[in-house]
């Protein structure tokens, strides 16, 4: 099966369903980044706990910060 037909097919599934599989093909590819992009990224969700912790910035729900991802998008 192409590449293109392969996409055709996974469009047609639920969104729930296209996540999940968008998050295993991801899983199957990110053990392949360096230990230095991924310290970096360990480095950066740590400085963001702890901007949450210290309460340096507001958490919002993931329902608004998707409709304001997908407001920006459409401007």
């Amino acid at each position: 099966m192409s590449s293109v037909a392969l996409l055709d097919k996974v469009l047609t599934l639920q969104i729930d369903d296209r996540a999940i599989l968008a998050q295993k093909i991801w899983d199957s590819i990110e053990h392949f980044a360096s230990p230095e992009v991924e310290e970096a990224w360990l480095a950066e969700a740590d400085r963001r706990w702890q901007e949450i912790e210290e309460e340096r910035v507001t958490c919002i729900s993931a329902d608004e910060a998707i409709k304001k991802a997908r407001n920006s998008l459409r401007k």
